[in-house]
Order: C-alpha cells, then sequence, then structure tokens
C-alpha cells in the first residue's frame, strides 16, 4: 500500500542520508584503494607477480555470493523475519561457508595446474578462511540495510577497507609480492566482522528452522544465482587473458581494468548499495519508482562521464604518471593505457548496468534478473573467447578489451528491455533526462580532442594535466549552465525533488 506524506518525506530523508554517507565513504575507499595499489604496482609487485594474484582475484566475489545463496539479502526484501529465522539464515551460511571451503580444498589444485603456477591453489585455500569471518558480518549488515542505517553500513565498509589498504602496502613492502592482496582482504574481513558486531550486536540462537527460511531460500537462490553469473561472466577475462597471453599479460590488463572498471563501480556503488532496500520500499508504487530510477541515473552519469572521458583521451598518460617505477618498463604502461582507453567506451553501460539488477530484485523479480545474467554469461565470455583465439595473434591483449565494447552491449539490451517491460518505465522521459548530459560529455571529449592535438608535443605530466583539466572544465561548466547541477540542484535531487 502506497505510505502516507510523512512517510514517503521521511523515505526521501533516509535514502538522501544512505547516499550521502555512501558517497562519502566510497569516495575516500577509492582513494584509499587506488593509493595502495599504486603504491605496490609501481614499487613492489611485478606485472606477472599480479597477473598471478588477478587470476583468482577476480574469483573472491564468486565465492562470496556462493556462501550464503542469497537468504542474507533476502532479509533486506521481506519484512517477516523472526528472531528465529535470523538465526536459520546464519547456521545456514556457516554450513555453506564449511562446504565450500571443502570445494575450494578441491578446485585450487586444479585450478593451479591450468594456469601453471602452484601459489594459486594456496591462495584460494587461504581465501576459505574469509568465508569463514564473512559470516561474523553478513547479518548484521542485512539488518542495518534493512532499517536503512546506511550511516553505519558506511562506517564500517570505510574502516575495513582503509584496513585493507594498509595491510596491502605493508605486505607488499614485506616481500609478500603475490600474497598480499589475498592477505589484505582478510585483514578487511575481520575487522568487518568486529565493527559489523559493535553497531548491530548478533548472537544466533541454538535453533536451525530450514523450513522457515524456505522463502528465503527460494528468493536467495535466483538472486545468488543472478551475482554468481554475473561474477563469473565479469571476471571470465582475466581467465582467457591468463590462458591466451600469459601472467605477465594478464598483470598489464588488469592494471588497466582496475583503473577504468573497478572506479565506475566504485563509484556507481555510491547508489547501488541504496538502491535495492529503497527500489524494495517503493516496489508497490510505479510513479515513485521510475522518478527514484532517473534520479539515480543522473546521478551515475554526472558521476562517472567526466572520468570516463579524461581517461579515453589520456588513457596511457594516466597509466605511465600512476605506475611508472621499477617493475613496470614503458612499453608495459603504454599497453595497460591502450586498454584502458578501449574500456572506457564501454564503460557508462556498466555504470548504468548496476542499476538494473537491484530494481528487479527489489519489486520482486529477481527471476529476470537472473535471466539477464544467464544471457551475459553466455553472450560476453564467448566474446573473450571468440576475440582472443580469432583477433589475439593480430591485437594481442586488446582484443579481449574489445569484446567488451563488442559483447557487453547486447547483454545491456536484454536488461534495459527487462525494466522497461517489467516497470512499465516511461522510456521518452527517461531518455531526456539522460540525453542532456550525456551530450555535455560529448561536446567536452571534442573539446578535449582538440586540446590534445595542440599540445601532442608536451611532456607526459604537462599533456595529462593541460588534457585532463580543459575537458573536466567545459563539461562542469555545460553541466552547471545547461543541465542545472549545482550543488543546491544535486541536494534537491537526493532528497526527493524533481530532477532538474
Amino acid at each position: 500500500m502506497p505510505g502516507t506524506v510523512s512517510d514517503d518525506a521521511k523515505l526521501r530523508k533516509q535514502v538522501a542520508r544512505g547516499v550521502a554517507w555512501s558517497g562519502a565513504s566510497q569516495a575516500i575507499i577509492a582513494i584509499a584503494d587506488l593509493v595502495s595499489q599504486v603504491l605496490v604496482l609501481a614499487l613492489w609487485v611485478p606485472a606477472s607477480d599480479y597477473g598471478v594474484a588477478g587470476v583468482v582475484l577476480g574469483l573472491y566475489t564468486v565465492f562470496d555470493y556462493a556462501v550464503d545463496l542469497g537468504v542474507a539479502p533476502a532479509l533486506i526484501q521481506r519484512d517477516d523475519h523472526t528472531p528465529e529465522k535470523v538465526s536459520t539464515v546464519f547456521w545456514f551460511n556457516l554450513i555453506m561457508s564449511g562446504v565450500l571451503c571443502l570445494i575450494l580444498a578441491g578446485l585450487g589444485p586444479l585450478l593451479a595446474m591450468a594456469h601453471g603456477h602452484r601459489v594459486i591453489g594456496w591462495l584460494l585455500f587461504a581465501y576459505s578462511g574469509k568465508l569463514l569471518l564473512q559470516n561474523g558480518f553478513s547479518i548484521p549488515m542485512a539488518l542495518l540495510k534493512k532499517e536503512l542505517r546506511f550511516a553505519e553500513v558506511a562506517k564500517i565498509r570505510l574502516v575495513a577497507h582503509l584496513a585493507e589498504s594498509v595491510a596491502r602496502i605493508v605486505f607488499a613492502s614485506m616481500g609478500w609480492t603475490i600474497w598480499c592482496f589475498t592477505l589484505a582482504i582478510l585483514t578487511r574481513a575481520a575487522v568487518a566482522a568486529l565493527m559489523a558486531f559493535w553497531f548491530h550486536p548478533f548472537v544466533p540462537k541454538l535453533v536451525f528452522r530450514p523450513r522457515e527460511v524456505s522463502d528465503y531460500v527460494k528468493f536467495g537462490a535466483r538472486s545468488t544465482g543472478s551475482q554468481l553469473l554475473y561474477q563469473l561472466y565479469v571476471n571470465m577475462d582475466y581467465q582467457v587473458v591468463s590462458l591466451f597471453f600469459g601472467s605477465a599479460a594478464t598483470g598489464i590488463y588488469r592494471m588497466a581494468y582496475e583503473v577504468i572498471l573497478e572506479p565506475v563501480r566504485t563509484i556507481t556503488n555510491v547508489m547501488t548499495d541504496v538502491a535495492f532496500p529503497a527500489f524494495a520500499r517503493m516496489r508497490h508504487e510505479p510513479k515513485k519508482l521510475h522518478d527514484q530510477l532517473i534520479r539515480f541515473t543522473r546521478l551515475n552519469l554526472v558521476a562517472v562521464l567526466p572520468f570516463l572521458v579524461v581517461i579515453a583521451l589520456v588513457g596511457p598518460e594516466i597509466m605511465t604518471l600512476l605506475f611508472s617505477g621499477k617493475e613496470h618498463p614503458p612499453e608495459q604502461l603504454q599497453l595497460a593505457g591502450e586498454i584502458a582507453r578501449i574500456l572506457s567506451f564501454v564503460g557508462v553501460l556498466r555504470a548504468l548496468g548496476y542499476l538494473g539488477p537491484p530494481l528487479l530484485d527489489g519489486i520482486g523479480r529477481p527471476d529476470l534478473t537472473l535471466r539477464y545474467m544467464i544471457t551475459a554469461t553466455l553472450i560476453v565470455p564467448t566474446g573473450f573467447v571468440l576475440f582472443a583465439w580469432l583477433l589475439g595473434p593480430v591485437m594481442g591483449v586488446h582484443s579481449v578489451a574489445l569484446a567488451w565494447t563488442v559483447f557487453y552491449p547486447i547483454a545491456f539490451g536484454v536488461l534495459a528491455y527487462q525494466v522497461v517491460k517489467t516497470t512499465a518505465l516511461p522510456v521518452g522521459a527517461y531518455l531526456r533526462a539522460s540525453a542532456g548530459i550525456a551530450a555535455c560529455a560529448l561536446i567536452a571529449g571534442v573539446v578535449g580532442l582538440g586540446t590534445r592535438v595542440l599540445v601532442d608535443g608536451l611532456g607526459t605530466g604537462a599533456r595529462f594535466g593541460i588534457v585532463a583539466g580543459v575537458t573536466v572544465v567545459v563539461m562542469l561548466t555545460l553541466l552547471v549552465t545547461w543541465q542545472g547541477f549545482t550543488p543546491r540542484s544535486l541536494k534537491a535531487s537526493l532528497a526527493g525533488d524533481p530532477p532538474a
């Protein structure tokens, strides 16, 4: 049933506060993560070691989602949980994590044999410890999100990720060049578990009633099935690059990916962290659902487009400035910059694609999210293999990056169709709300390209500074004067007023 006016105002304020807290924390996390990544890669970790670590780093999130089969997120979407149900969810998750640890003990040696690096098996075995630690914060974090206590969620993530960044630097400086990434993740999990218990103490009851959470399992199985497929298809490129081009190429490719698509994910997490519980609250009110999706879309575009345009213009310069050091010769950094450039063209669709699944899950249609993920998992990895096989001998690792730009738009089209059809989204209004921001980025890109031609003979730092500066200034000026994106209008948009 639709809520009262006071309830609606309260929800808008909670969403706005959630976006603000999530945005602030994610900005700090992104900066800390970038600084630590740059330091360890420039000073201690060669591309070959990073490539070996990258084979498993991309799989870790797959295992995270497999642990609870989405039962914990079901606590957010549903309103019928009791202490007994929550306790049953905890014990269910604990059993699942134990089973997965045994699976990893057998999978590790097989994956190590496929890639020719024994340490891969030990990395997977070590990560099983994180899966056990995860039980310490999964339920408290889900309950905090359910209660829309985004400030506490942001604080937990902020401190835990800062601990991870520091640990990554410490372990790398000690010579643990392959292990530093996994050990840092274990550190983050331990800190998150302690903080989650502090903000939302949870001691499970000694009850296990699986029949009472069967609906949670049904919802969660579809939701987690989608997440598992998503993590598989977005990380399959590392496996393909490693098998076709070797560990050094994987390290270079991952450097480029971390500079482009990981920041896009971090930026859009500001919205998606809040989107699922917000959409779940609005699932019976289509007009509010549409308005909120448009607001999230506009904010996502404003956040990621300046970043992506700059990468497309001066990607090689960025990689050279960030990672120049004894471990990476200039030709490696040039290659990474070129890959980053290619990936920037798919970044905007990736940013918008992050909003579809939480919307479909929030309105109670995880089955549609699952259909989209099945389609993407069939199309995108097939593209990686096909392009690496056919174009790899000529283009090298560029071929896998190019596959992203060709095959992901097909999957995105399926997602867009699901959202429009299911929610009766007014496509015209949605496109009108987004077109002006896209046009600002296009104009800024053209001006930036012209500037790059003029300053092509300058040094790397000067070239980057001038091109990036001109591009960002032009785009921000257009956003303010044409689209009306001022601090005041941004605050109003977050608060739930009609978009500018």
